[in-house]
C-alpha cells in the first residue's frame, strides 16, 4: 500500500511541468496567476470562502498558509504547478478525496485546477489533467475524479473530453453545476 499524500507529498513530473506541495515562496509567482482577470473566472471556488482573486503578495501569502494549514489537517493536498522552462509557479492543483463512497461510483476525488491564462489551452490542460489521470487513483485511493469546468472553458472542456470525462447531468453526485467525471475504468480505456 501506497504512503499517504498527507505523510509524504509526492513530487510529479510531466514532460513541461513539476507537480509539487505549494510553497510560502511562491507567493510571488502565483499572484501572477491569481492576479490574472483571464484566469479568475476559469477557477473553482465552490464551497470556498474567497473568490481567489489577490491583489497583493501579501494576500497571496496569506493564503498559501492557509492551504498549509489545511494540508497539515489532511483537508486537501494543494500542489503547485512549476513551468520548467521558467522555472515558475504558473498555477495550483488542489486535490483531496471525498469521505464517504458512492454507490456504483465508489470513493470520488476531487479535482480544482488554477492556471495563469497564458497556459489554459487544450495542450497543457491534455498534459496536467494526463499527470493527475496517470497517478492520482493510486495517491489518493480514489476510484473516480470530478472537476469543474464552465461553459466558457472551451480549451478545458475540450481537454476534459479528450482525456474521457463526461459531464455530469443533475446533482447528484455535486450540488453545484458544470461539473465533469472521470472513473478509474473509463480512464483505463483511453
Amino acid at each position: 500500500m501506497s504512503i499517504s499524500p498527507y505523510q509524504v507529498c509526492p513530487v510529479f513530473e510531466s514532460a513541461q511541468l513539476v507537480y509539487r506541495l505549494v510553497q510560502e515562496d511562491d507567493a510571488e509567482d502565483l499572484l501572477e496567476c491569481y492576479s490574472d482577470a483571464a484566469s479568475i473566472p476559469l477557477f473553482n471556488s465552490d464551497n470556498c470562502n474567497n473568490d481567489f482573486n489577490f491583489q497583493t503578495k501579501e494576500e497571496m501569502s496569506g493564503c498559501i498558509r492557509f492551504w498549509l494549514d489545511e494540508y497539515a489537517g489532511h483537508g486537501y493536498v494543494r500542489f503547485t504547478i512549476v513551468e520548467k522552462e521558467s522555472d515558475k509557479a504558473v498555477g495550483t492543483i488542489e486535490f483531496f478525496a471525498r469521505n464517504e463512497s458512492v454507490e456504483e461510483v465508489g470513493l470520488i476525488g476531487v479535482l480544482r485546477l488554477d492556471l495563469i491564462s497564458r497556459l489554459e489551452n487544450e495542450g497543457v490542460l491534455t498534459e496536467i489533467l494526463s499527470m493527475i489521470e496517470k497517478e492520482f487513483y493510486d495517491c489518493f485511493r480514489v476510484d473516480a475524479m470530478i472537476t469543474k469546468a464552465i461553459p466558457t472553458a472551451e480549451q478545458r472542456i475540450s481537454a476534459l473530453l479528450n482525456i474521457g470525462y463526461s459531464k455530469i447531468v443533475g446533482n447528484a453526485l455535486v450540488t453545484f453545476n458544470d461539473y465533469y467525471m472521470i472513473s478509474r475504468a473509463a480512464g483505463q480505456e483511453v
